[in-house]
């Protein structure tokens, strides 16, 4: 009598000693099969990354790339009226919510929005 008890879905099974084994290979081939995806995932991932279309920046990139929108946003906000340019100051500069800004001007807080899509669409456009 050569069965062996295995484990299966968390009970005991009584099976003959070749089941046992090929349920066994089956178990390490799973392993291996498992093994092995990771190691390929792993990979493909780092050679995605390298062949990838979006280039990779560098700190120092970053911040120049940042200084220059800056800049180019300061000289857009230059090229604005005084009106314009006030209002830029009062909601930004000097955190004033758009129902003090319309006070100061003597509008609408709706009117106040209106204005600064307006300018934050202009200024964009500028800067893109």
């Amino acid at each position: 009598m050569n069965d062996i008890v295995v484990i299966y879905n968390e009970e005991p099974v009584l099976v003959s000693r070749e089941v046992a084994d090929y349920l066994e290979e089956e178990r390490k081939r799973d392993q291996a099969e498992t093994r092995q995806d990771r190691r390929h995932l792993s990979k493909s991932e780092f050679e995605t990354v390298s062949d990838c279309a979006v280039p990779i920046r560098r700190p120092v990139e970053d911040a120049c790339i940042k200084n220059l929108r800056l800049e180019k946003l300061r000289n857009a906000v230059k090229q604005l009226d005084d009106q314009e340019q006030k209002l830029i100051d009062l909601r930004y500069k000097c955190y004033m919510t758009e129902e003090q800004v319309g006070e100061v001007f003597g509008i609408s807080r709706m009117a106040v929005s209106k204005r600064l899509k307006k300018l934050h669409e202009k200024l964009r456009s500028s800067v893109v």
